[in-house]
Formats: structure tokens, sequence, C-alpha cells
């Protein structure tokens, strides 16, 4: 409790990686399409990997591999084009980007001859045409315009958006090593590395078009990244599905000489889904070819219009109707991110607004009302003529089994961040806040024996101190998984 009230900036924080960098891969949407609900689970789990790592005094890389490379741009080049045709001076936008990817796919299956010339234009833009490099810049500049605002409203950073189109010339040296090392063999016209030896299938690096893969860009990105960076650690903070490809792409390396290898780890996690009367579940699983895929922006916009109606349906202040907009962003965004970690991240999840914006359950928006009524009593405490609050040095009052319990509680703050940075598990600090809050509420709700403002004013001032060291734990804790911590709701 000292610890928290002597130095709340420094609450919380460790040196466990000082002098360290770690670099952790996570979001990595495609381009030209608006960011699907189907990356949260990634862009959420790496952003509070991200502020845990730094908090226990890492330096942190984070690394948005965009998908910006594929035959998928050879068929969005065909169908702007058409457009265009059509309307001199389009304007794009990743919304139109859209459409025209879902017409371009309906005229498919009509005219075969439109894939031809899909693989033209793509064949056009790895020969490095002129034309064919401004469409693809063009798309790729709308994207991140859009992904940059999401990412903000999600409070999420980045120090690096290399998509795999920047491992382009980075590919042939890393076949030239494992061609020298022995490593890549010929099957049916393809380079593979066998891992048979190692449980695994081959490792595809490039096909028999002399096409390379994704294992071949991904070994050129982890060796580009300890090379720039010097990495003691690498997170790839991708779905489970993925398992296969990075055991694989991690053992090449090692067998490749890379002994940092060992280093690269696979933060991997279940698939999210909804439950009934959320979104439809075609939408929530289908194809974006198909345009059935539901996209982050609607279940934030939503979670908000939710939460707002919550807001002032329990808004017992004229302040909080006045700031209704800005309280619901801030708790419709919170019980989004927070369903992020309500269990271990390799299970699969099953959002639903009734677990997400429950008030008085295992969520977000009841750990910011918790926060907001410890402030409601620290405003009380002094609107009443409290005094300061306690400060290490007088005699200790608490002894009670909950205040005892409250403040092993937060003697354990700093040590379950650390333990959630070593086992990459952010849903560890939520499993803590829930129990600190479960704690805190059984000791404020129990009013005969642990009245917090009282005649004695030395125990009146340390009742206040231990309010003011669990309002501090929750907000950092809040902080460090991506939640506001509103002083009012």
């Amino acid at each position: 409790m000292t610890r928290a009230l002597d130095n709340p900036a420094a609450w919380g924080r460790g040196e466990s990686g000082k002098g360290k960098t770690v670099v952790i891969d996570y979001s990595s949407p495609n381009i030209a399409k608006p960011l699907g609900v189907h990356h949260i689970r990634s862009t959420i789990i790496g952003a509070a990997l991200c502020r845990l790592y730094a908090n226990a005094g890492w330096r942190v890389v984070a690394i948005n591999h965009l998908g910006d490379w594929g035959t998928n741009f050879g068929q969005l080049m065909v169908a702007y084009r058409k457009a265009e045709a059509e309307n001199p001076g389009l304007k794009v936008d990743v919304q139109s980007l859209l459409r025209l990817y879902i017409q371009y796919h309906a005229a498919a299956e009509e005219d075969e001859g439109l894939a031809d010339e899909a693989r033209a234009w793509f064949k056009r833009l790895e020969d490095g045409d002129a034309e064919a490099h401004r469409l693809w810049q063009l798309f790729v500049d709308e994207s991140l315009k859009e992904l940059r605002r999401l990412y903000d409203r999600l409070g999420v950073r980045f120090d690096a958006y290399l998509g795999e189109s920047f491992y382009n010339d980075k590919i042939e040296p890393v076949i030239r090593v494992l061609r020298a090392k022995g490593l890549l063999k010929t099957s049916e016209g393809a380079e593979v590395v066998d891992l048979s030896e190692h449980g695994m299938p081959a490792c595809l690096i490039r096909k028999r078009d002399g096409a390379t893969t994704y294992a071949a860009r991904d070994l050129a990105a982890a060796i580009f990244r300890h090379e720039n960076y010097g990495f003691a650690r690498c997170l790839y903070v991708v779905a489970n599905q993925q398992d296969l490809h990075f055991r694989q792409v991690f053992k090449v390396l090692e067998l490749a000489g890379y002994e940092w290898a060992q280093e690269c780890v696979h933060v991997k996690f279940g698939m999210l889904s909804f439950g009934p009367g959320v979104f439809g579940e075609e939408a929530a699983t289908g194809s974006t070819r198909k345009g059935q895929v539901v996209f982050l922006e609607e279940v934030l916009d939503r979670a908000a219009a939710k939460a707002r109606n919550i807001i002032l349906d329990n808004a017992r202040e004229e302040e909080i109707r006045h700031q209704a907009d800005r309280l619901a962003e801030q708790v419709g965004t919170g019980a989004v991110i927070f369903s992020e970690f309500l269990q271990r991240r390799a299970k699969d999840v099953v959002f639903t607004w009734e677990k997400a914006l429950n008030l008085q359950g295992d969520s977000g928006p009841y750990l910011q009302y918790t926060h907001a009524r410890l402030c409601s009593l620290r405003r009380k405490y002094e609107e009443a003529g409290g005094g300061a609050i306690w400060r290490n040095g007088a005699p200790l009052l608490l002894s009670s089994p909950l205040e005892k319990e409250i403040m092993l509680h937060l003697a354990d703050f700093t040590d379950t961040l650390g333990r959630a940075v070593i086992e990459d598990e952010p849903s560890m600090v939520a499993d803590y806040l829930l129990d600190l809050c479960a704690v805190f509420n059984r000791f404020f709700t129990d009013k005969e024996r642990h009245r917090i403002v009282s005649d004695d004013e030395k125990l009146s001032s340390q009742r206040m101190a231990l309010v003011e060291a669990v309002r501090l734990t929750l907000a950092r804790g809040l902080e460090l998984l991506g939640l506001a911590a509103p002083a009012r709701m």
C-alpha cells in the first residue's frame, strides 16, 4: 500500500527487461479492406503485451506485418481500372476498395478471363511496372489512413508498418543461406526444407512456379528483425491455426544456424465468436470477398451505443449526462477490449453483450465503475473536510481480515505484472483486477465493521489511504490492458 501511495507514477513497474529488446508482431491485417473483427484478438492482446513488457523495463518494438502483397492486388487493380474507366478521376477509400474487391469476385464467377487479367497485373507489379506500383501505393496509403484512425480509437500504436512487400528483396539471400547449409531440397519442382525428422511436414519455401511463400517471408522478416533490433525475444501474436507454420519457421531458422531462433515465440490465441443476438454467425465468420465479414468499427460503434444507454439509465449526476458520449466511448471500447482477457488467450472466446457490458459481473465496465466509485469516495471525503490521508510513518491501524486481504493483494501487484510478461498472458492482470475489486467491494459494503469515514480521524485517514491505493492499482492495471479509468460513471 505504501509503495503505491509514495510513488504512484512508478507503482507496478519492474526492471526485469532492462537493457533488452522485444519485438512484438501483432494485428497484421490485409490492406485494402476495413479492419475485420477477426483481427481484434491479435490487436488487443498484442497491444497489452507491448504495455506490459514496457512496464517491465523492456525496449519494445511493435510491428504491424501488413498483408500488402499477393494476387488479390492484381484482382483489385483490374476492378479499379474498370471502375476508373467508367468514372474518370475516381476517388477511393477503404470501403470503396472493399466494394471493388467484392464486385471483382462476383464478375469473375461469370468471366474466367478476369483471373488472367488479375495475374497479369500482379506480374506487372512484381516486375516493377510504374502504373501497377502507382495503384498498389494508392491502395496502401488509403488503407494505412483508415487503419491508423481505428488504431487511435483503440489506443494502439506501432513503431513500424512493415508489410510482406518490404521483404521482397530479402528473400533470395535467405534462400541462398538455406541452400548453402544443404537444407533446401527439390520436391515435385518446388523447393522445400525437409522437417520429417522433427515430426513436421516439409516447409515450402518456393513453389513450382517460382513464387515464394509466407514461410520464406517470415524467415526473412525474423532475420531482418534480429539484425536491426537485436531482440532478446520476438513474439508473434497470431491465432492457434498458425501453430504448425511457426513451428516450421522457427525450426528452419534453428537448422540454418540462427541460435536466437529459440527466442522466437508464437503467442497463440483461440478463435472469437459471437453469442446469439450479437451478429449473425455467417457474417461473423464469413468470406470478405462475399461481403459477409463484420468489421471491428461496427462492434465498437454498437458497444458505445449500448454503453450510452446504460450510462444514461444509471446516471445520478447531471455532469455524467453531459459527458455521456465520451463515457460511452470509454466504456463501450473498454467492454470490447476486456472481453479478450476473461480467460487464457489460448482458449476460444464467445462474445455477448450481456457479459461485456455487465456493471455487476466480470467485465471492463465493472472495473471502470469500481474505479469511478473509488474516485467518488475520495471526493466525498474531501468535501466532508477530511484531513490528509495516511502516509507511511504513523502506526497502522488496519487490522481486520478484509483489510489485511486487500493489503496482501496490493502487495502482489508488481509480481503479477511480472508473471504476465513471463507467460505472455495479459489475462493474469485481468484476473488480478477482478479479484482486487471483489475483495474491496466486500470491504466497502460491510459498513458495520468497515465504515470508511467515521469519528475516528486516524482510522478514516488510513482507510482512505487504502481506498486510494486500490484506486491507483486499478487505474494502472486498466491502463496496461488498454482501458480508460473514468473518474465518474
